[in-house]
């Protein structure tokens, strides 16, 4: 009897975490900003802003202040889906105000980036050993399920194997894969990046934290946001770029 329900409570488990991480997963750029203000740029031109939730194919925007609009509702929040998510052209987050103690340590943490400690190489470094091995990863989860089909009850089950190959390629979908070693030399470094704007082309110069399948995660950008607002807006801007319309050309040398 154990060696009929051990497989399927395996199977009832896996499928469990599964679907937790899947739940949870967010890209690793855009994880830098959750629950941070900041500014989207739209590929119209029209500007969103507010507090940024990520989801695994969404986003989300809380409004600081609602108002009331023209028709008397007010709208606490502004939620974009998949086909809007890929109009956005920058979501950029300001940094703490000059002067504060969360400006210092925003300062710090650019410092940090700039020069990564050991510890942070390595962790990289491991997380690179485990992208380039995930294909002999999922061949030996199938070698696995094959065994278990073979020696348990579990062959018995219509489609086990078929199901906990899902589940598997969904657990190593939760793990980053967008090694790539130009960028990859060129993380914690100061680059330059093109964008094409009305046929001609426009460079942002920043510090490259991060990148992903889809976006660059550039810290301390000079930016000045085409945007009217009460408030003055700072010089510089940590800037998400969505790689479908912006690539790294350069990189350059700069001392933190």
């Amino acid at each position: 009897m154990l060696e009929f329900w051990l497989p399927l409570l395996l199977l009832f488990v896996a499928a469990t975490v599964a679907a937790i991480a899947a739940r949870r997963q967010r890209d690793r750029c855009l994880k830098y900003f959750h629950r941070e203000p900041v500014l989207i740029l739209m590929q119209s031109g029209k500007w969103l802003w507010g507090r940024f939730i990520a989801y695994p194919k969404a986003m989300e925007l809380v409004f600081e202040n609602p108002e009331k609009d023209p028709s008397g509702q007010t709208k606490a929040s502004y939620v974009l889906y998949p086909p809007e998510v890929d109009a956005i052209k920058q979501i950029l987050q300001p940094p703490p105000e000059t002067g504060t103690k969360a400006y210092e340590q925003w300062q710090n943490e650019l410092k940090r980036i700039a020069n990564p400690s050991l510890l942070r190489r390595f962790r990289r470094w491991l997380w690179n050993v485990f992208n380039t091995l995930r294909d002999a990863v999922s061949q030996s989860l199938g070698m696995i399920i094959g065994t278990m089909k073979k020696t348990t009850p579990m062959g018995k089950i219509a489609d086990a194997d078929k199901r906990v190959g899902e589940i598997g390629n969904t657990l190593l979908g939760t793990v980053p894969n967008a090694y790539e070693p130009v960028l990859e030399k060129y993380l914690s470094k100061q680059v330059i990046v093109e964008m094409l704007e009305e046929g001609q082309v426009v460079e942002f110069a920043g510090l490259l934290q991060e990148y992903s399948a889809k976006y660059l995660l550039l810290r301390n950008v000079a930016c000045k946001p085409a945007l009217e607002t009460a408030k003055e807006m700072p010089e510089r801007f940590d800037i998400i770029f969505p790689r479908s319309k912006a690539l790294v050309r350069h990189c350059c040398v700069t001392e933190f």
